[in-house]
């Protein structure tokens, strides 16, 4: 009798569950979707989530909003990460004499593969104005090469599922490299976890949304543009007291502790770059290609030797980016300028302002034309 009364309990708890998890489910379907109006200001910047699994309310929003207000949007690798003193896009926001916003996406290890899923399926990218920031470095060992940690962390399963299709060879191969066979188990998982987040974004966007309008407008990220240079300490200025510039590195840093040598032998980069371009021409996508600097003076300390074949890499970019037929910034020659650099990969705030430079020239003729 007592265990009848045990299994009668768990079989009403078993019922209670299923009937609340069928409700979630049925409830979801009458949730209205949330409707964004386009906002009267550039957005900045969007969150890697919902980048990564193009969230419609999201990403479209970010991009018509980069459009609606003639602005650009910049996109990075480590280089173009925040820096304390300020970056080349918050120098480019910052200029008054520009009336034009910069947004920005960047990342360690956001190189174009990683933007390849989202250009293929949203239309939104239509007459989208993009800089992108090339790092010589990422032609260097370890860099060479793909990396499959870094695409997963910034492209989703679904989305990768999305764009592989052999409409652009060019992009699929560089797809396929990446993100190799996945196993039944991990699709299945990927499939579920795709699933309960939508489910998700029903209750926790769609209904929030709805009931607090507010709220979403406190979600986005706004570009602000009243700040000035004085704002920047590091805005054409270097503080000489904590600077090696023998090793053209902030004091402090060791130099040979992390150098990596270049491989010529691996043309996964040039490759990555072909598509990136093709893919950008197909979908209408207006890139120009910021060429950067290499830390040339910490390489004539460390290995002299193989400066020759890192301007051949940097050549080698510019004559693709020719051959192409599309523009770029050639910023090849701060590679030996003192100050520009703050460790042999990532330039200092001091190199932004000489980037940002060329840039705002850039894109003044570009606009007065």
């Amino acid at each position: 009798m007592k265990r009848m009364y045990q299994l009668k309990v768990l079989a009403w708890i078993g019922s209670v569950a299923l009937a609340s998890a069928l409700a979630f489910l049925l409830l979801a379907w009458f949730i209205p979707p949330f409707k964004a109006l386009e906002p009267d200001r550039q957005l900045y910047t969007i969150r890697h989530q919902e980048l990564r699994d193009n969230n419609p309310l999201y990403t479209n929003l970010f991009l018509q909003s980069i459009k609606h207000h003639n602005g650009y949007l910049v996109l990075g690798t480590s280089e173009s990460n925040d820096l304390t003193e300020g970056n080349y896009y918050d120098f480019l926001n910052a200029d008054t004499t520009l009336k034009i916003g910069f947004s920005l996406v960047a990342g360690a290890g956001r190189t174009p593969c990683t933007y390849f899923p989202l250009i293929q399926s949203n239309d939104n990218v239509r007459g989208l104005k993009v800089i992108f920031m090339i790092n010589p470095r990422y032609w260097c060992n370890p860099y060479a090469r793909s990396n499959k940690q870094y695409f997963s962390r910034y492209v989703s399963t679904a989305e990768y599922k999305r764009a592989n299709h052999p409409k652009n060879k060019l992009v699929n191969d560089i797809l396929k490299i990446n993100r190799p066979h996945v196993p039944l188990v991990n699709r299945i998982g990927d499939g579920m976890c795709l699933f309960l987040d939508r489910l998700r974004r029903k209750y926790y966007q769609d209904l929030v949304f709805d009931l607090k309008p507010d709220k979403f407008s406190r979600s986005l990220h706004y570009l602000v543009r009243q700040k000035s240079f004085d704002e920047y300490p590091g805005f054409g200025k270097l503080d000489s007291t904590q600077y090696d510039f023998e090793h053209n590195v902030a004091k402090g840093y060791n130099v040979s502790d992390n150098l990596f040598y270049v491989d010529t032998s691996v043309a996964y980069r040039y490759d990555e770059l072909r598509a990136m371009i093709s893919v950008c021409k197909e979908h209408d996508v207006d890139i120009t290609f910021v060429v950067g600097p290499y830390n040339k003076l910490a390489f004539e300390k460390a290995c002299p030797e193989q400066i020759p074949m890192l301007d051949e890499v940097c050549q080698n970019i510019i004559n693709i980016c020719r051959q192409e037929k599309v523009p770029y910034i050639d910023a090849t020659d701060l590679s030996d300028t003192p100050g520009v650099f703050k460790d042999t990969q990532h330039h200092s705030s001091y190199g932004a302002y000489f980037i940002y430079l060329k840039i705002k020239n850039y894109v003044l003729e570009k606009e007065n034309r």
